[in-house]
């Protein structure tokens, strides 16, 4: 059952965490967004505190510490790396909860692995076993399909689960999110479902990348197979990442990064591992896997993860 069924969401005090290239854009859509309205400000916080300006500038309020922010907040969301660093966060948080506030609800925009969120249902069960938690919390994963150029845009897709999602679905579309996909009760099934949606993203940028190389190859060329592309696949994905991989002489993912290598070795690998989960394989992913490692090995994690086209064209 919500905590939140009878709370008037234009009355909750919205905070956010992690103010990274996907972060900080979303942070800045809804803090305009709720300024527009009227609404009160967003608090904020990030390690790195400087990245906190662009949101402060918009009227949002910085925070000295994850805790902090949760303090001032009916809803959290958090827009962090990955399952560690979610991990930290709401041990910190739910370690330092002001005694007697009203309820917490923590939203989790990370892509992470299903064992992560698994981890904080059980911290919270151990919690409230051990009447460890001085305020009511509840958790969902809320994840987000979209490049940092739609998150600008406010044109994510946002994946809402849990008992309070209607609740977030109203504070993200289209504050920073164009649409919403209801993932039902089950926070762990939305954290899966994130992870099968960037193998789908996965399986574009390898077979593009094989693609592209043998276009190269045969003196078709990039440029031209970016049109078949344009004109065949006109969708977001397709013709962003062939567009990186044809620019600048296909140099162009060295320098125009969205997600990085780093990052898409870590969300295939999630994806594999869910496949193993169920003792099936996905070829494709491997494949992307073994190149992406080749760029982080032999190039830089930082790349964005389309240099994979890269790394086939000098293999």
């Amino acid at each position: 059952m919500s905590l939140f069924s009878s709370c008037a969401v234009d009355k909750l005090r919205v905070g956010w965490i992690g103010l990274g290239a996907m972060g900080g854009e979303m942070a800045r859509n809804l803090q305009a967004h709720r300024t527009a309205l009227g609404l009160s400000p967003i608090s904020v916080y990030n390690r790195t505190a400087s990245k906190c300006d662009a949101v402060t500038k918009l009227g949002a309020q910085a925070c000295g510490s994850a805790s902090d922010v949760a303090n001032a907040s009916d809803v959290v969301f958090l827009s962090l790396f990955d399952g560690d660093a979610v991990k930290s966060v709401v041990a910190e948080i739910l370690g330092n909860s002001a005694t007697g506030m009203q309820p917490l609800l923590i939203a989790d925009l990370t892509t992470v692995h299903p064992d992560s969120t698994q981890w904080v249902l059980d911290e919270l069960d151990r919690r409230r076993r051990e009447c460890a938690l001085p305020r009511p919390v509840e958790f969902s994963q809320t994840p987000v399909w979209g490049a940092p150029p739609a998150a600008r845009a406010a044109r994510l897709v946002f994946v809402s689960s849990g008992a309070s999602r209607s609740v977030l679905e109203s504070l993200a579309v289209p504050a920073f999110a164009r649409a919403a996909i209801d993932c039902g009760d089950d926070v762990v099934r939305a954290a899966k479902f994130k992870i099968l949606g960037n193998f789908m993203i996965a399986s574009t940028v390898e077979t593009l990348g094989e693609a592209m190389a043998v276009a190269e190859e045969t003196g078709i060329g990039r440029e031209l197979y970016l049109e078949f592309v344009k004109e065949m696949f006109p969708i977001p994905p397709a013709v962003g990442y062939a567009t990186k991989m044809t620019e600048e002489r296909g140099e162009a993912s060295k320098t125009n990064v969205g997600f990085t290598v780093r990052g898409g070795i870590k969300d295939v690998g999630y994806a594999i591992d869910l496949a193993k989960s169920v003792g099936m394989r996905l070829p494709i992913a491997e494949l992307a896997l073994e190149h992406l490692q080749w760029v982080n090995d032999k190039g830089d994690p930082n790349w964005d993860w389309s240099s994979l086209a890269f790394a086939l064209r000098k293999k």
